[in-house]
């Protein structure tokens, strides 16, 4: 099963990727949205990943961490006995709980936010409704999972910049 793992530039680093809250096209999104075609699911449940990702993004600002202000989603190929329910009543219906940590042989692409929305995010963390909706609006661009440390030194400069600024 294709799932979007919400994550930071520390995940880039991780090996493998922690269980955590992750979303997909469960039976649940495909009963909210009758009659759509897969890829239009599957981007509902990678903008819940992004969302998700603003989160983490905002904890970790809350916690006094300089990072990169750019939402990241790893997409995954899991099988299916690795995912439950997700234990709150208030995820969205993409949410899955995953059991166990996600070697990276088995991420097939890595997708993040370009470098000119900083200020959205930053302001999105911090609860601006209206940089929400800009954000929603915004594409996370695409990276073959080959790219990953390549991305991680690239966003790490980015963050040193920003620590220095």
């Amino acid at each position: 099963m294709r799932i979007y793992i919400p994550a930071t530039i520390a995940d880039l680093e991780e090996k493998p990727v922690p269980a955590r809250i992750v979303h997909g096209v469960t039976a649940g999104l495909e009963q909210e949205i009758r009659f759509e075609d897969t890829e239009v699911l599957e981007a509902v449940a990678m903008n819940a990943a992004a969302d998700a990702s603003l989160r983490l993004i905002a904890q970790q600002l809350a916690a006094g961490e300089t990072l990169p202000l750019r939402r990241m989603v790893l997409a995954a190929d899991v099988p299916p006995q690795v995912l439950s329910d997700a234990p709150l009543s208030d995820e969205l219906v993409t949410a899955r709980q995953l059991a166990s940590p996600v070697d990276w042989d088995r991420i097939v692409s890595i997708h993040v936010d370009d470098g000119t929305v900083a200020e959205d995010v930053q302001a999105a963390a911090g609860g601006d409704d209206a940089a929400f909706d800009r954000l929603a609006d915004s594409e996370l661009m695409w990276y073959d999972v080959t790219e990953r440390l390549d991305l991680a030194r690239a966003l790490t400069s980015a963050k040193k910049k920003a620590e220095d600024a």
